[in-house]
């Protein structure tokens, strides 16, 4: 370039800086000043923010129907849980924590009842009746605190409940009656409830709570900080790839100030339909705030680009270079969403038809000012996209595209036996970090206390006290054995549990060595004492009239497919051994826990699928050119395989999350190929060789996609700091998958379209 050359372009440059910031920041940043003012004024409350356990726990049936049980248990009230690490539990310093523990917790405003070793009775035989006492005392010598061990460790309605197997941990229950509308009032109540009870700090060896109003409130909280840095390193981080791209101070501004006003339209979109921002649909803010960056960064760059005399006239002939790509652009991205917004997974559809609103309301917010630009300079039609120059890095690529395809060939070849491996289970476990004090607690109820698994069985005989005779007595405790035969089953619970533990209460039998009653007569009079007895949990087995019972398995935390083996094989059993007139019903069926990971993979087929098929459709309608339309597609697929091939080979599971990132990645890469197919197309029409077409289409280009492949990399690449597992492997992939669609898009998508343009 020319001296003369050289001051020619500063002065353009300087001239497009001042137009730019006159004739575009300042509109958009007073704009965005008014509707920030008009924000506070109308919505006091801002954006809700959605952590209900119901959210976190919506994709794992097995986990939802523990959430629900424990909700029948005890209606209409909230439960917390406390377990408590002692050193010797079965002591008289044990039992002097657990009762100041007991009486903490009733401390707490709305308590109703605490439910513990010394707060919780066990039936003691008084002549002819039974009397309910405390599980253990307060003071008792060495030699009743051995049999009270042996006692608790084993009594059905103890071992797993108020202590643990083992004698480690002490479980504390307390029931309190509170209204908790909000965020505000959970987070009340949690601080209320851990304050109260830090007095037990140094007395015992470790504390675990767990109680689902403080998993929301504490999830709330961490998504909120987490939106929170996420929104500092990203401005951080993108302002400084902007000012790299542009060299344009007032350029960077104004397409922050852009995204700024977006991400405001996207918050009201949320308050409009009436939707949370929850674990789900946060993650649009990047996608959305990403593919707007996409529209603003390519027609900036084509107004930087355009040599008109005037800046006027620049700015119509890069909103003619831009705005038709851009508007296929958005409607294919709106197509990968809609998609999503007919999944029958409500988290996954939600985020599709919000993501769908969302991407048309920033296409139109980004081109309000520069098709009034175009508008009001109507009469310029000459196009000139600079002066034609060579491209070294173009050519050198078409001349070896054999390479080209033959490298990614191997790389799809290295990531499909990934693909295979992809593991599809669902677990709600899995959306905590593994450091977090909820996992941690969850852990400990998983590994020490009988496992996070509960599946429920209905036991019916359809007559009044059916459950009450010895046939079907002798066939729950057949049933019970056989469950705790089973690998990975801790424990099981069933009405004839409570006739063996009366049995051998009425003998004195502490070591727990007697089974069921074998006479008519003593079923019948434990029968009357059971139906007198208020016995802990005794209404959680049995209705009042004794015609049907609940059978309740426990187990650990396993893959979905083997928990579906272990259950099958018990129902297999269970139905084999029944005696006449009882029926079997398990508790919303073993179809909802197969259902869950059936739902994730069918709703990725179909989702993928149908975004493949109607973007598809959408390129060659607009373009009329099925074989480009293709093309685009193709140099997309090496990675949607890169990222289930990471997906597979790293273990990262396909859940509610993960499964949105195929359809949006698709629905967000195929941008950067529309841009520049666009581009090749418009300079064949105009005559330019083939070569050439792709070496202007690449040298036009590739800085726009360079920076909005960066700027989205970033974006979903930040997420891999979030506190949720899933939003962080949602954004290791979405990055990774971006990464892989811009090396398609500047490497595969030229190289295939100066094959298909050959003639």
């Amino acid at each position: 370039m020319t001296s003369i050359d050289k001051f020619k372009f500063k002065v353009h440059s300087d001239s497009m800086n001042r137009w730019i910031a006159t004739r575009l920041f300042l509109p958009m940043a007073g704009a965005l000043l008014l509707a920030g003012l008009v924000w506070m004024q109308f919505q006091p409350k801002g954006v809700e923010l959605d952590s209900s356990a119901r959210t976190l726990l919506a994709s794992d049936p097995r986990n939802r129907e523990t959430f629900d049980k424990l909700h029948e248990l005890i209606p209409d009230t909230v439960m917390v849980l406390v377990a408590l690490e002692i050193e010797d539990l079965f002591s008289n310093d044990g039992a002097a924590i657990i009762e100041e523990a007991s009486n903490l917790m009733l401390t707490v405003p709305g308590a109703v009842e605490v439910k513990s070793l010394t707060h919780s009775g066990r039936p003691v035989r008084e002549g002819f009746s039974l009397v309910i006492e405390p599980f253990i005392p307060l003071y008792a010598s060495e030699e009743t605190w051995a049999e009270l061990e042996a006692f608790n460790t084993r009594f059905p309605l103890s071992r797993n409940v108020l202590v643990s197997s083992d004698s480690r941990y002490a479980v504390l229950v307390g029931v309190y009656e509170r209204n908790l509308p909000d965020h505000a009032a959970r987070e009340a109540f949690r601080r209320s409830f851990m304050n109260t009870i830090a007095d037990l700090e140094g007395r015992v060896l470790a504390k675990h709570v767990l109680s689902f109003p403080f998993v929301e409130a504490e999830a709330q909280n961490i998504l909120a900080e987490d939106l929170s840095r996420y929104a500092i390193w990203a401005g951080i981080l993108i302002a400084l790839v902007l000012f790299v791209t542009f060299r344009s101070v007032p350029a960077v501004l104004y397409i922050l100030a852009m995204e700024t006003a977006g991400m405001m339209l996207l918050a009201f979109i949320f308050v409009a339909l009436g939707h949370a921002v929850n674990l789900h649909t946060g993650i649009l803010f990047p996608l959305v705030g990403g593919l707007q960056l996409t529209f603003v960064a390519h027609y900036v760059a084509a107004l930087q680009r355009a040599g008109a005399p005037t800046p006027r006239q620049s700015a119509s002939i890069a909103f003619a270079e831009v705005f038709r790509p851009s508007v296929v652009a958005a409607l294919t991205t709106m197509a990968g969403l809609g998609m999503l917004a007919i999944s029958d997974l409500e988290m996954v559809s939600n985020f599709g038809r919000i993501g769908a609103f969302g991407v048309a309301g920033v296409f139109l917010l980004t081109f309000l000012l520069p098709i009034f630009h175009a508008k009001s300079c109507a009469d310029f039609t000459e196009e000139t996209n600079g002066p034609s120059a060579d491209f070294p890095f173009a050519h050198l690529l078409i001349q070896h595209r054999k390479w080209v395809f033959g490298l990614f060939a191997l790389l799809v070849s290295a990531m499909l036996p990934g693909i295979t491996r992809i593991r599809t289970d669902v677990r709600a476990m899995e959306f905590v970090a593994p450091d977090h004090p909820v996992r941690e607690t969850l852990d400990l109820l998983n590994d020490e206390l009988g496992g996070i698994n509960i599946f429920q069985l209905e036991v019916r005989t359809g007559v009044r006290y059916g459950m009450q005779t010895l046939p079907v007595l002798r066939y729950l405790e057949d049933l019970r054995a056989h469950a705790m035969s089973l690998d990975g089953v801790s424990d099981a619970y069933a009405y004839s549990q409570l006739y063996i533990a009366l049995n051998q209460i009425w003998e004195g039998d502490r070591m727990g060595e007697r089974g069921l009653p074998e006479t008519p007569a003593r079923i019948g009079f434990f029968s009357n004492l059971l139906n007198m007895s208020p016995l802990l949990f005794k209404d959680a087995f049995v209705d009042s009239q004794a015609s049907q019972s609940l059978m309740v398995i426990r187990s650990r935390d396993m893959p979905g497919q083997e928990y579906l083996g272990l259950l099958a094989e018990f129902m297999g059993y269970a139905e084999a051994k029944k005696p006449e007139g009882v029926t079997l019903n398990p508790v919303q069926g073993l179809h909802t826990i197969l259902e869950g990971d059936r739902q994730i993979v069918r709703n990725q087929t179909r989702t993928l699928g149908l975004s493949l098929l109607v973007i598809t459709l959408m390129l060659c309608g607009l373009w009329r050119s099925p074989r480009i339309a293709c093309l685009v597609i193709l140099s997309n697929i090496p990675a949607l395989l890169t990222l289930f091939g990471v997906m597979g080979w790293t273990g990262l599971p396909l859940n509610s999350v993960t499964v949105m990132v195929a359809a949006v990645l698709l629905g967000i890469a195929v941008d950067d190929g529309i841009h520049l197919a666009s581009y090749v197309r418009a300079q064949r029409q105009r005559g330019v060789p083939r070569a050439r077409a792709v070496s202007d289409a690449l040298r036009a280009k590739i800085k726009p996609m360079a920076c909005t492949s960066a700027i989205l990399s970033v974006f979903l690449g930040l997420l891999v700091l979030a506190s949720f597992p899933p939003v962080a492997h949602f954004g290791l992939l979405g990055a990774t998958g971006m990464v892989m669609a811009f090396a398609g898009a500047v490497l595969l998508l030229p190289a295939l379209l100066s094959t298909a343009f050959s003639k």
